[in-house]
């Protein structure tokens, strides 16, 4: 196991989980002005119906979108192709990603043969035109569903202190004695921090597994978001942690990965 650049801080207090409540910001990017209003107020319809909070913003063109937009949005849908523009939405994505990696990015044009494309900006979804009015509502359910997973936090008390983890920080949880210890990395230094509770791990597995935790071997709960590569002999996480896995139970749960990571 490699764990850098860790400090650790103890408490004996359980923790709770609840999931993030923040309003979801959509953006549309098209220069088709009457497509532009369909799609919103289609996207409307959906939130309207499924009680979901959200602001939708509109442009025509990228020139528009201010810089602290496209920092701060949720999801967007782009076209692809403008017409009379130098750019495309591989373009408009490329500069999002720039800005925010975790934005949810669909794109809605007329043209197939952009697709691969889409891969290197990692579009959600890529939908044509024509077929928007039957895959809207499934994709935008997809969508939020998939904000909602990455917005959940755990809750802890540390001397009094309630401290919110995000979950999509949590890289793996470790069984050591009669505690559990969290391992957080910290995205702006790159370290990890580790908290210490008395809870056991399979208590947490059973509050977890689906909310994208796998019990790789019985002293590990890893955070499936942060598996690089899962092997039948070891688990590399993305920040370069090495954990063992259980040789003897490693094609079941390898069966439980690849159903969640297809759900994604």
């Amino acid at each position: 196991m490699i764990i850098a650049n860790c400090d650790t801080t103890n408490y004996s207090v359980p923790y709770q989980a609840k999931m993030g409540a923040a309003m979801i910001r959509i953006v549309l990017c098209d220069d088709n002005q009457p497509f532009l209003a369909s799609l919103r107020a289609d996207i409307r319809k959906v939130l309207k119906t499924h009680k979901i909070d959200a602001t939708i913003q509109v442009f025509e063109n990228a020139e528009s979108i201010p810089e602290h937009i496209f920092a701060s949005s949720d999801v967007f849908f782009l076209d692809i192709d403008f017409s009379g523009k130098e750019y495309t939405g591989i373009d408009i994505a490329r500069k999002i990603r720039q800005l925010r990696q975790d934005s949810i990015i669909i794109f809605v044009t007329n043209f197939i043969e952009y697709a691969p494309e889409g891969y290197e900006v990692q579009a959600f979804r890529y939908v044509l035109k024509n077929e928007i009015h039957l895959k809207l509502e499934q994709y935008l359910l997809q969508t939020i569903s998939k904000l909602k997973s990455e917005q959940e936090v755990m809750q802890i008390n540390i001397s009094g202190e309630i401290i919110t983890i995000p979950l999509n920080d949590i890289l793996f949880i470790e069984s050591q004695g009669h505690a559990a210890v969290i391992h957080v990395l910290k995205s702006a230094s790159q370290a990890v921090k580790s908290y210490r509770l008395y809870a056991t791990l399979t208590s947490l597995e059973q509050r977890l597994s689906s909310q994208g935790f796998l019990r790789i071997q019985k002293s590990y709960l890893v955070n499936m978001r942060r598996l690089k590569k899962y092997q039948c002999t070891e688990a590399i996480l993305d920040n370069g942690t090495v954990l063992r896995v259980s040789e003897k139970n490693y094609a079941e749960q390898k069966k439980q990965y690849l159903l969640w990571k297809g759900r994604q």
